[in-house]
């Protein structure tokens, strides 16, 4: 057992003051995690996450040192428990920049093979979705949607807020004005 086992028993256990110390215990930042420790360690005593989820778990009394804790510390707890969402956040965020900056590279290379295989694998995987639908019995939608996910991908319906409402994502499916 860990800290973020502690941390998730928290989470799911406890009233909103300790909840908090649950997602520092359970986050990825170092600082963070370390004041979720202190925090547990000093309303239990222990310094094992087996021995402070068996206190936690056991001794009412430990749950209420806990809240007093956090509530003395509440506003260096939403501190922690921000960053740790703003670097996730821009995780995610460079995440998506990788793999934009990685699609242009493919679609500007100079050799043929690396510029044009997402869009035949695209292209193929389409025309097999139509013979599919246009030659099945009875369509399986996993299998379809498993056929249409690289030609969506390709097209950018991995992004379809980029287009706006609904509406305007419909028309421009089917080829009408917005």
């Amino acid at each position: 057992m860990d800290w973020k086992d502690v941390g998730s028993w928290l989470k799911d256990n406890a009233g909103t003051g300790t909840a908090l110390v649950g997602s520092l215990l359970t986050g990825n930042l170092p600082g963070a995690i370390a004041s979720g420790v202190a925090l547990v360690t000093g309303a239990t005593g222990q310094a094992n996450p087996d021995a402070v989820l068996a206190s936690l778990q056991n001794d009412p009394a430990t749950m209420i040192r806990l809240k007093e804790l956090a509530i003395q510390d509440e506003e260096n707890i939403r501190n922690h428990v921000r960053e740790m969402t703003k670097l996730q956040l821009e995780d995610e965020q460079k995440s998506h920049e990788t793999t934009q900056l990685t699609i242009r590279s493919g679609d500007n290379a100079e050799d043929r093979l690396v510029r044009w295989t997402r869009p035949l694998q695209s292209w193929t995987s389409l025309i097999f979705a139509g013979i599919y639908v246009w030659k099945s019995v009875s369509i399986d939608v996993a299998v379809l949607g498993f056929l249409l996910t690289l030609p969506f991908t390709y097209a950018g319906l991995r992004e379809a807020g980029k287009w706006g409402s609904g509406k305007h994502q419909a028309m421009a499916l089917i080829g009408g004005k917005k």
